[in-house]
Protein backbone atom coordinates (compact mmCIF):
# COMPACT_ATOMS: atom_id res chain seq x y z
CA UNK A 1 0.00 0.00 0.00
CA UNK A 2 1.45 3.38 -0.94
CA UNK A 3 2.41 5.96 1.67
CA UNK A 4 -0.34 8.27 0.40
CA UNK A 5 -3.14 5.71 0.65
CA UNK A 6 -2.04 4.45 4.07
CA UNK A 7 -1.74 7.96 5.51
CA UNK A 8 -4.99 9.08 3.94
CA UNK A 9 -6.96 6.11 5.25
CA UNK A 10 -5.44 6.40 8.73
CA UNK A 11 -6.22 10.12 8.92
CA UNK A 12 -9.77 9.65 7.65
CA UNK A 13 -10.44 6.81 10.08
CA UNK A 14 -9.21 8.88 13.02
CA UNK A 15 -11.29 11.88 12.02
CA UNK A 16 -14.43 9.86 11.34
CA UNK A 17 -14.22 8.10 14.69
CA UNK A 18 -13.67 11.36 16.53
CA UNK A 19 -16.21 13.53 14.72
CA UNK A 20 -19.96 13.85 14.66
CA UNK A 21 -21.70 11.61 12.15
CA UNK A 22 -23.39 14.49 10.30
CA UNK A 23 -20.14 16.14 9.20
CA UNK A 24 -17.69 15.44 6.44
CA UNK A 25 -14.40 13.92 7.54
CA UNK A 26 -11.50 16.36 7.57
CA UNK A 27 -7.92 15.19 8.01
CA UNK A 28 -4.53 16.90 7.95
CA UNK A 29 -1.27 15.24 6.98
CA UNK A 30 2.30 16.19 6.13
CA UNK A 31 3.14 15.58 2.48
CA UNK A 32 6.30 17.66 2.32
CA UNK A 33 9.20 16.44 0.21
CA UNK A 34 12.71 17.94 0.16
CA UNK A 35 12.78 17.57 -3.63
CA UNK A 36 9.91 20.10 -3.84
CA UNK A 37 10.41 22.57 -0.94
CA UNK A 38 7.19 24.19 0.30
CA UNK A 39 5.00 22.05 -1.96
CA UNK A 40 2.63 19.16 -1.22
CA UNK A 41 3.70 15.93 -2.90
CA UNK A 42 0.74 13.55 -2.90
CA UNK A 43 2.26 11.08 -5.34
CA UNK A 44 4.69 11.10 -8.27
CA UNK A 45 2.05 12.74 -10.49
CA UNK A 46 0.54 15.21 -8.01
CA UNK A 47 2.66 18.10 -6.75
CA UNK A 48 0.64 21.06 -5.46
CA UNK A 49 1.51 24.60 -4.40
CA UNK A 50 0.18 26.17 -1.17
CA UNK A 51 -3.41 27.33 -1.68
CA UNK A 52 -4.01 24.96 -4.57
CA UNK A 53 -7.11 22.74 -4.34
CA UNK A 54 -8.10 19.60 -6.18
CA UNK A 55 -9.30 16.03 -5.86
CA UNK A 56 -7.32 13.50 -3.90
CA UNK A 57 -5.67 10.87 -6.10
CA UNK A 58 -6.77 7.25 -5.58
CA UNK A 59 -10.12 8.29 -4.10
CA UNK A 60 -13.37 8.61 -6.07
CA UNK A 61 -14.44 11.85 -4.40
CA UNK A 62 -12.35 13.64 -1.78
CA UNK A 63 -11.06 17.18 -1.80
CA UNK A 64 -7.48 18.13 -1.04
CA UNK A 65 -6.00 21.54 -0.24
CA UNK A 66 -2.26 22.18 -0.09
CA UNK A 67 -1.26 24.34 2.88
CA UNK A 68 2.06 25.95 3.80
CA UNK A 69 5.02 23.68 4.55
CA UNK A 70 3.75 20.70 2.58
CA UNK A 71 0.75 20.09 4.83
CA UNK A 72 -2.44 18.85 3.20
CA UNK A 73 -6.07 19.04 4.30
CA UNK A 74 -8.32 16.24 3.02
CA UNK A 75 -12.10 16.50 3.06
CA UNK A 76 -14.62 13.80 2.23
CA UNK A 77 -18.29 14.12 1.33
CA UNK A 78 -20.72 14.78 4.15
CA UNK A 79 -22.88 11.75 4.89
CA UNK A 80 -26.41 12.01 3.59
CA UNK A 81 -29.17 9.54 4.36
CA UNK A 82 -30.89 8.08 1.30
CA UNK A 83 -34.59 8.75 0.78
CA UNK A 84 -36.84 6.46 2.81
CA UNK A 85 -37.03 2.99 1.27
CA UNK A 86 -33.94 3.56 -0.90
CA UNK A 87 -30.40 2.24 -0.82
CA UNK A 88 -27.43 4.48 -1.46
CA UNK A 89 -25.34 3.52 -4.47
CA UNK A 90 -22.23 4.86 -6.17
CA UNK A 91 -21.22 8.42 -6.87
CA UNK A 92 -23.06 9.76 -9.93
CA UNK A 93 -19.95 11.21 -11.62
CA UNK A 94 -16.49 10.84 -10.09
CA UNK A 95 -15.03 12.95 -12.92
CA UNK A 96 -16.57 16.06 -11.36
CA UNK A 97 -14.53 18.32 -9.11
CA UNK A 98 -14.95 18.07 -5.33
CA UNK A 99 -17.58 18.66 -3.85
CA UNK A 100 -19.74 18.32 -6.99
CA UNK A 101 -18.63 14.67 -7.21
CA UNK A 102 -20.40 13.96 -3.88
CA UNK A 103 -23.77 13.47 -5.58
CA UNK A 104 -24.88 9.87 -5.04
CA UNK A 105 -27.33 7.64 -6.86
CA UNK A 106 -30.05 5.69 -5.08
CA UNK A 107 -31.86 2.44 -5.73
CA UNK A 108 -35.49 2.94 -4.77
CA UNK A 109 -36.96 -0.15 -6.42
CA UNK A 110 -39.16 -2.32 -4.25
CA UNK A 111 -37.67 -5.70 -3.46
CA UNK A 112 -40.19 -8.53 -3.01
Amino acid sequence: MSHFIATFLLCCAAVILGSQLAQAAIARADFSNPTYPGKCVLDSNTVMSPGQKGKAPNHPCAGVTCMEGGHVVFQTCAPKAPPKGCKQRDFVNTNRHYPECCERSYDCTKHI
